[in-house]
């Protein structure tokens, strides 16, 4: 008991230390919206499937410190910084307490390809949060690598995101990831570029997978741009640092 006291108390300091004041906002806000939501629709309908998807969007708000808790070895994992957190934070505003809570999915036209033009930038961030896990902090790694291991990383999470999608609306008859599928008439603009020869419904199924792929590797393209540029401006702040280091010796 005293082992898991001291835990939270080692977390919450590491959470107010590692983060700045609009992200520390943002770490209760998220919080917050989620459980009013999560209780809103409880009340309203408690059969309701996105109570559970709520849920669990929720327990993953504390993604970090159940990593750091429970994952092995701990050495590597409690390197794993909150700054990660709070990119996964705005996905799951975006993802969960807009397209779930709020039904946006259903509310505005082509929200879901948004989603995931949105995803697929933050995943790269967190992407690198996680890269960052397991470098040394001596060693000299080149922006460009950064940037790759981020985009790699959005590459991977998306791939493995629409093969379960796929696999839940082709073979789950009750999937909630139904309504998301290409629609002729709700996306007129994604019908336009993709749709022609498009004859039956599990051919829909198939070109939204694609497009949902597309749209977050046009993600990824301004987040690692942002991410090489954040690096390289890191690295020559810390050249000049060591370049006046040098002279202040030299004199």
């Amino acid at each position: 008991m005293d082992r898991v006291k001291n835990f939270i108390k080692d977390e919450a300091a590491a959470l107010k230390s590692e983060l700045s004041v609009p992200e520390y906002i943002l770490w209760w806000l998220v919080r917050a919206a989620q459980i009013f939501v999560l209780v809103r629709l409880a009340i309203k309908d408690p059969a309701n499937n996105n109570v559970v998807l709520l849920s669990l969007n929720l327990l993953a708000t504390f993604t970090v410190p159940l990593v750091r808790l429970l994952l092995f070895p701990k050495r590597i994992f409690k390197r794993l910084s909150f700054h990660s957190q709070t990119w996964l934070n705005v996905m799951i505003f975006f993802g969960s307490f807009l397209a779930q809570g709020l039904e946006w999915n259903h509310k505005i036209t082509s929200w879901d390809k948004v989603l995931h033009l949105i995803s697929g930038a933050i995943v790269v961030f967190i992407g690198d949060g996680i890269t960052g896990m397991f470098l040394d902090k001596r060693d000299k790694i080149s922006p460009l690598f950064r940037s790759y291991a981020g985009v790699g990383f959005s590459f991977i999470a998306v791939v493995l995101w629409e093969v379960f999608e796929f696999f839940a609306d082709y073979y789950i008859v009750d999937s909630s990831n139904q309504a998301y599928n290409i629609n002729p008439e709700r996306d007129r603009f994604f019908f336009m570029i993709f749709g022609y020869g498009v004859q039956n419904e599990n051919q829909w199924r198939v070109f939204d997978t694609n497009v949902d792929m597309m749209c977050a590797i046009v993600g990824c393209i301004p987040a690692a741009v942002a991410l090489w540029w954040w690096y390289r401006k890191k690295e020559r702040k810390a050249a000049f640092s060591e370049e006046d280091k040098a002279e202040e010796i030299t004199v």
